[in-house]
Formats: structure tokens, sequence, C-alpha cells
């Protein structure tokens, strides 16, 4: 494809890249209600919805029963009707797994478990004794027990601590999973089966939590004592993981604990819902429960993350601090590097003012979705579209951001911007020679702050991933990315140290972040893909070669008025707010920025 043909996908983006909200299913439903509705997402340039039953639906429309359904069935009747796509979601209402309690309803047994240590070995009622050991003179007693965990249900009473809070299902048992894919998958494909890959074009999952809400206790499933044995652990490690202790030993148990344990959660709950998605012709979509899950989304056609409760929000440094700073790139580069097309974010969920949680405006989403699509996001899933906000409904998890909202009457504008910035970020690869090794679970972030605010390209890579790299002239080589220079920052595998060596011996870079004093002059030096420009510390750039064409999309994520000089040749500057197309020429190209602002730039590069 051309330029030209490009800058025509930036003015008239595809349908495919419309925000795809979560809409609020949390009262009394009528056809001419969902109609009018999704009629109004339509008219506003949101061309798709995720049907998601929520806290608030009348007990009189069970969940799964053929009411629900009926409603499901009409709602994709409409969507189909008007040309637009509907995700499913696999529960009521999170986090998933249960089908709103119905797997433990249907066996007891499937009730989410978890492990206990104790001084006194008697059992009591529904606990298993497993183990028992000996610790500086003292006896301890190791129980396999249910959880107590519970999820937030879909009707009144059913919420955290309350009596009617559906139980959870042990995720961990391949048993207790296929029941809940009974429940719910197989129900939704005996309804909606002919519109499975058209309309319906996927599931959603929300955050798995293996013991479930209100229960911050050790995991734990029947038989996965053995699991541990053949990994290495014996009883007498169990008592670490009850202990905070730094000793080696206790590491070394909390490290294979839990790899074997996700490993687990993979293999039960992750891989079996994607490989019935596959043979169902739709797609999986959502994310763990961890911002920095990043293993755990290999299993996901669209790995997704979320922004939730202002983990990340503007002004106060959250932006490139801490772990939830990861979750963006963890989602786009787990994506780029297993070969998938799209990646996700649910965003906005509790991301008002503390004063006033509906105080979320125009200009505050307008930062979270550059804070995205700089990062790689190409698939908004905003954080939520309520259909009702009658009595308590409106303070469950505000704000809505769609038909309540202070900006529905400029929608249209909000919907082509995400559908322009989403292209772009589509059926590209970011132009970086940069990347910084983490774990399953692991992202480290102060390198990465460093490498955003001197404005120089990278991406997450998996140590899992190193076996399925190739190493050639000194470069790391995955899925369509070439890494010159590897870093490292806190987060050390060892079993990657002789892919390392022969990384560094065929000419490769790797750099050690806490052990070099000139980091990012470093990375400079060495890399062959920086930009030349005055650098900025607010200032967020992400390089993408789409069609053959080298884009830059710009963006300041500070609060103040930027101003900084590119010194590359810009052939045109893509406003996708207004929606213009301007041309420009000269050896350098003068970049203003208020705050909130963001544009794409085409990059006119000498080969290097």
């Amino acid at each position: 494809m051309s330029k030209a043909e490009l800058i025509n996908e930036f003015l008239s983006p595809a349908p495919a890249f419309s925000p795809m909200p979560f809409w609020f299913w949390n009262d009394d439903l009528s056809e001419e209600e969902i109609g009018k509705q999704i009629g109004e997402f339509r008219e506003k340039g949101v061309n798709g919805f995720v049907i998601h039953p929520r806290i608030g639906l009348p007990e009189s429309i069970p969940y799964m029963g053929d009411e629900w359904l009926h409603y499901v069935r009409f709602a994709v009747k409409e969507a189909k009707r008007l040309g637009m796509r509907v995700l499913l979601y696999d529960e009521a209402m999170y986090p998933s797994g249960s089908c709103h309690g119905e797997v433990v309803k249907r066996n007891p047994g499937y009730a989410s478990v978890c492990l206990e240590m104790r001084s006194d070995p008697a059992e009591k009622p529904g606990e298993t004794l497993i183990a028992e050991t000996e610790r500086e003179g003292k006896r301890f007693a190791f129980f396999e027990c249910f959880s107590g965990g519970t999820i937030r249900g879909i009707h009144f009473g059913e919420d955290d601590g309350e009596p009617g809070a559906p139980r959870s299902a042990d995720l961990l048992n391949p048993d207790a999973v296929r029941s809940f894919i009974e429940l719910t998958h197989e129900k939704y494909y005996e309804a909606l089966g002919e519109d499975f890959g058209g309309t319906v074009a996927g599931i959603f999952t929300d955050e798995p939590m293996i013991c479930g809400r209100g229960a911050k206790k050790v995991p734990w499933t029947p038989g996965f004592l053995g699991t541990l044995r053949r990994k290495g652990l014996s009883e007498d490690d169990l008592f670490f993981l009850f202990d905070d202790r730094e000793s080696d030993r206790a590491k070394r148990t909390e490290r294979i604990f839990r790899k074997a344990i996700r490993e687990r959660l993979e293999e039960s709950f992750y891989r079996q819902i994607s490989d019935w998605c596959k043979a169902h012709g739709i797609a999986l979509v959502g994310h763990p429960e961890k911002s920095t899950d990043i293993a755990l989304l290999k299993d996901f056609d669209v790995p997704c993350q979320d922004i939730v409760w202002r983990y990340i929000a503007p002004g106060n440094g959250s932006a490139v601090s801490g772990p939830h700073s990861t979750m963006a790139k963890c989602a786009s580069d787990s994506a780029r590097h297993r070969g998938k097309r799209r990646n996700g974010n649910e965003c906005f969920g509790c991301c008002g003012h503390e004063d006033d949680p509906y105080a979320f405006t125009y200009e505050d989403m307008k930062w979270y979705l550059d804070w995205l699509f700089v990062r790689g996001c190409n698939l908004i899933i905003p954080h939520a579209f309520f259909y009702s906000l009658r009595g308590p409904r409106r303070e469950e998890r505000p704000p809505d951001v769609g038909r309540n909202s202070s900006f529905w009457n400029e929608y249209n504008r909000i919907s082509d911007y995400i559908k322009r910035c989403a292209a772009m970020n589509t059926d590209g690869v970011n132009v970086t020679d940069v990347a910084i090794l983490c774990g399953a679970d692991e992202l480290p972030w102060r390198a990465a702050k460093e490498l955003y605010e001197a404005q120089i390209e990278f991406n997450y890579l998996e140590y899992d991933l190193l076996g399925e790299c190739r190493i050639r002239d000194g470069r790391c080589k995955i899925a369509g990315n070439s890494y010159k220079i590897l870093i490292t920052d806190g987060v050390f595998d060892e079993t990657a140290e002789a892919y390392l060596k022969a990384f560094t011996e065929s000419g490769g870079v790797l750099i050690d972040f806490d052990a070099c004093p000139d980091f990012t002059g470093s990375v400079y030096r060495a890399s062959d893909t920086v930009l030349h420009l005055e650098r900025r510390k607010d200032l967020r750039i992400t390089h993408v070669k789409k069609y053959g064409v080298d884009i830059l999309f710009c963006t300041n994520e500070g609060e103040e008025p930027l101003r900084t000089v590119i010194g590359e040749r810009i052939t045109a500057v893509l406003d996708a707010e207004a929606g213009t197309v301007t041309p420009h020429g000269g050896e350098e190209f003068l970049l203003d920025l208020p705050p909130r602002k963001s544009l794409h730039l085409i990059l006119e590069r000498d080969p290097v």
C-alpha cells in the first residue's frame, strides 16, 4: 500500500477500529430500550459493544436464563441489522469463572480452594490435612480448604461482603472450568451460534482470581502438592509460603510456587477457554488479574489490560512510575511478539476525581487515550456505558462515559479520534532496536521511565520468549522485531544466561540499568533507531512503520505546553482529533503541543 492509501485510511478508518464499550445491563430490560440505546451508539460512531451483566439487574431476569438470552439475542439481531459487532461477557459480574455461582451450586467441590497453615493438626469440617513439618522446634500443619472467596454478583445483595455474593470456582481445577464453559459459553453458542464469527466477534473474560474476592490466601487446588514435588519442592517448603523471610530457600520456594500456579492457571483456565473459542470461530478477549501478568496473555486472541481507580492519572507521575505504568505495553508487547493483530484496554473505570466520581471530562478521556495509543494500544474498551442510572446504579463503579456523560453530544469526535489512532497502530511494526527483558509477571518500570522521558522507543521482551528468538549479526529477532540492545532492570532469569552470552558474543549490547551510570546516553549511542530531537521530559513518541511509511505519534503527557525541534524530515502532519492532513517541508520540524494534544507525523528518512 502507498502513502496515499495510508492517509485515506487515516481520514476514513474502518468501523472495526471503533470503541467497544462495556454496556452495563443493570436494570429492567426491554426490547424498546435496548434498540433505542444501540441506535444512539451507532449515531455517535460507536460500532460495537460488550454486553456486560451488571449489579442492578432484577432477579426476575436470571443470568443465562431464557429471558436473559432473549434480550441478548435481540441485541445481537439489532447489531447485525446496523452492521455493528458484539462481544459477549462471560460472567455476572466479575471476576470470571463461576457463572454467577452456578459452577459451585452444580458441584460444591468445585469451590475455590486455598492452603492454610496452623500449629494445630486437627482437621475442621471441609478441610484436608495434607502435610506436617517442623521448623525451629515448632510443628506446623498444612490444610487444603475452601477459600470462602466470592465474586461480585448482578442482583442487589450480591456485592462484596453481602450474604448473596456468589461463590467463586476453583480455576485450577480443569473439571470446574469445563463446568463453567458448559454453563456459559455453550449456552451462548446454543442461543447465538449462527452469529459466532460474524456479529458475535468474541467473548471477554475479566480478571479471573484463583481464590475469589475477599480471600487473600495462598492459592491451591486438590492434588497440587504432587505438582510441587515434581518441580523440586517438598512438604517442608510449604512453610515458606507463609513466611516473609528473605533466605535463598524461601525465595526459591516462592519462585517455583508462583510459576507452578501460573502454569496450572494457564493450562486449566485460559487455554481451555481459548481452545473453545477457536473451535467456535470467535476471539478470546480480556485480561488477567494483575497489570503485569504478561505471560497469562499468551492464550488471548486480543490481549488486554485495564486502567482503573486512577492508578494511572495525569499530573502525579504515575504515567511512568510504578508497576501499573507498564500495563499498556504489557498488552501491546505481548501482542507484538506473539503475532496478535489487536490489543486492548478496558479503560476509564473509577477514573473520575475523588471528591466527584462523575468529574471526568473530555480532556480527561483524551489524556488516557493518548497514554494508551502512544504505548501501542489499538482497541479501546470504555468502562462503561450505563443502561440505567436509576437509584444506586449511578454510584456503582462510576463514571458513565457514554450516554450520560458531559461529552456525549460530541462523542462522534471521540469515536473518530479513537478509530484513526487505532487504525494507525494496527498492521505496523514499531521501530526500535531496544528491549527491556521482563519476567512472566514482572515488568520493570525504572528503566522504562528513563527511556520514555528521553523519547527512546522500546518494547518489553519476556525471558520466556528468548527461546523463540533468533540471534543473527548481533541482533535478537522475533516476529518482525529486531533488537540490538537488551536491558535488564532488576528482573533476572538464570535460564537465560546462555542465550544472553550468545547474544553479546554475536555483537549484541546488554545493558544493566543498575550498573550503568549514563543509562540513556549509553542506549542512545548504541541504538540505530533513536530520533534526532530536543529531549523533553513529558514528550512521548512512538515510531511505527506501516505499509512502508514511517509514522511518529507524538503526545504531550504533561500539564504544561511543550515545544521542541525534531531534527528529521517531516512531510505531513496528521491531526487525528481534527481529521486533517497538512503537508510539510524542510529538514526539521517545530513540534508545538499543548497539554492533551497529539499529532501523527509522516517521517521521511534515509535507510539505516
